[in-house]
Protein backbone atom coordinates (compact mmCIF):
# COMPACT_ATOMS: atom_id res chain seq x y z
CA UNK A 1 0.00 0.00 0.00
CA UNK A 2 1.28 3.40 -1.12
CA UNK A 3 1.64 6.45 1.79
CA UNK A 4 -1.04 8.28 -0.02
CA UNK A 5 -2.78 5.25 0.18
CA UNK A 6 -2.50 5.14 4.28
CA UNK A 7 -3.09 8.63 4.29
CA UNK A 8 -6.19 8.46 2.91
CA UNK A 9 -7.00 5.17 4.59
CA UNK A 10 -6.76 7.24 7.99
CA UNK A 11 -8.04 10.30 7.46
CA UNK A 12 -11.33 8.52 6.39
CA UNK A 13 -11.58 6.92 9.44
CA UNK A 14 -13.25 8.94 12.33
CA UNK A 15 -11.47 9.64 15.63
CA UNK A 16 -12.72 9.78 18.63
CA UNK A 17 -11.47 11.05 22.46
CA UNK A 18 -12.20 8.60 24.57
CA UNK A 19 -13.26 9.89 28.24
CA UNK A 20 -10.11 8.55 29.72
CA UNK A 21 -7.78 10.59 27.19
CA UNK A 22 -10.04 13.66 27.43
CA UNK A 23 -9.56 13.31 31.78
CA UNK A 24 -5.71 12.86 31.24
CA UNK A 25 -5.09 15.69 28.73
CA UNK A 26 -7.33 18.48 30.46
CA UNK A 27 -5.44 17.44 33.79
CA UNK A 28 -2.00 17.75 31.70
CA UNK A 29 -3.58 20.94 30.20
CA UNK A 30 -4.58 22.36 33.63
CA UNK A 31 -1.03 21.73 35.48
CA UNK A 32 1.01 23.18 32.70
CA UNK A 33 -1.17 26.38 32.66
CA UNK A 34 -0.90 26.04 36.78
CA UNK A 35 3.08 25.58 36.74
CA UNK A 36 3.38 28.58 34.71
CA UNK A 37 0.98 30.71 36.24
CA UNK A 38 2.57 30.13 39.70
CA UNK A 39 5.98 30.95 37.99
CA UNK A 40 4.87 33.87 36.85
CA UNK A 41 3.41 35.39 39.53
CA UNK A 42 6.34 34.55 41.78
CA UNK A 43 8.76 36.43 39.29
CA UNK A 44 6.71 39.06 38.84
CA UNK A 45 5.71 40.12 42.15
CA UNK A 46 8.99 40.22 44.07
CA UNK A 47 9.22 43.62 45.97
CA UNK A 48 12.61 44.19 44.49
CA UNK A 49 13.88 41.84 42.00
CA UNK A 50 16.64 44.38 40.26
CA UNK A 51 18.86 43.29 43.56
CA UNK A 52 19.22 39.67 42.52
CA UNK A 53 17.95 39.25 38.77
CA UNK A 54 20.80 40.70 36.60
CA UNK A 55 23.48 39.95 34.29
CA UNK A 56 27.40 40.59 36.44
CA UNK A 57 29.08 43.48 34.27
CA UNK A 58 31.87 41.12 33.25
CA UNK A 59 30.23 38.84 31.24
CA UNK A 60 31.49 39.17 27.97
CA UNK A 61 29.46 38.27 24.75
CA UNK A 62 31.68 38.84 22.18
CA UNK A 63 29.40 40.96 20.26
CA UNK A 64 31.12 43.86 19.80
CA UNK A 65 34.56 42.67 18.77
CA UNK A 66 36.28 42.58 15.23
Amino acid sequence: MSDAMLLATLLAQEVRLTVQGGVVMTVCIALVLALNLFCMRRILSEPHPEEHHHAPLEIDTKDTQD
